[in-house]
């Protein structure tokens, strides 16, 4: 390969990956192509190299993002705007095939506090959470925040006076942990009208290229029909898998 080409390759590579939405939002094919001014089947097959190499993540059908590999070496910190740029896409991917609203929550000390929500257009639907705050045994998120502590902040955790939401909130200590040992073994929590009453929510926590907890994906919906006769172990797997794709974006 003479050295013209070789750079004319890194020039339409760097140029494939400019084209790539830095909010996090899937770009198609067709969209890359024609922002780049590239055969589709060019950009296609550099587009076929980068996902190989992590530098670039398709996701399903949808289009093209920026990859793990790139993230963690570009910018291994992630601050709340890229993480509602990221979580988009496969929040409402979560949404439509599960049917029920989706909440994007970080830890912010010993609360959850709520900076995203993607809602289905249903009859009946919870409120949106956004900018609001919850203690971590509250909640199906703070949950997920709880089993990320290590032994010594965890007992602090449950050592402090424990308030209720709801008639199911729970404040023995030492049923919260087994509901914390859980979320550990399973990589997702449930939570039963402990939040509010009529409102049930599952989450899994996404993490960043250290492994922490940064943020948790949480979804939620009205008791009756959520999670109704579906299979939870299943939902909770959906859950891990969204936020897994969600953590690997980040570099983790």
């Amino acid at each position: 390969m003479s050295r013209s080409s070789t750079i004319q390759s890194v020039e339409r590579a760097f140029a494939v990956l400019r084209a790539l939405d830095p909010a996090g939002q899937a770009v198609s094919l067709a969209a890359i192509a024609g922002s780049t001014g590239l055969p589709k089947s060019t950009a296609s097959r550099l587009l076929s190299t980068m996902v190989g190499i992590g530098v670039v993540e398709k996701i399903s059908e949808a289009g093209y993002v920026v990859g793990r590999e790139l993230r963690a070496i570009a910018h291994p910190g992630v601050g709340p705007s890229e993480l509602v740029g990221v979580s988009a896409t496969y929040m409402r991917d979560l949404v439509d095939e599960i049917g029920e609203d989706a909440g994007l929550g970080v830890p912010d000390g010993d609360h959850v506090l709520y900076i995203d929500q993607v809602q289905k257009s249903r009859p009946v639907q919870v409120q949106d959470w956004t900018g609001e705050r919850f203690e971590h045994h509250t909640n199906a998120a703070g949950y997920v925040f709880l089993a990320a502590l290590d032994d010594e902040d965890l007992d602090a955790y449950l050592a402090r006076p424990l308030t209720k939401l709801s008639p199911a909130t729970e404040t023995d200590p030492s049923r919260l942990r087994e509901l914390i040992e859980s979320t550990r073994r399973n990589g997702y929590a449930w939570s039963f009208e402990v939040w509010a009453e009529g409102v049930n929510g599952v989450a899994a926590p996404i993490t960043d290229t250290r492994g922490k907890a940064v943020a948790a994906v949480n979804v939620f919906g009205p008791a009756y029909r959520f999670p109704g006769d579906r299979d939870q172990r299943a939902i909770g797997r959906r859950m891990i898998e969204t936020a897994t794709r969600i953590s690997r974006y980040l570099g983790a």
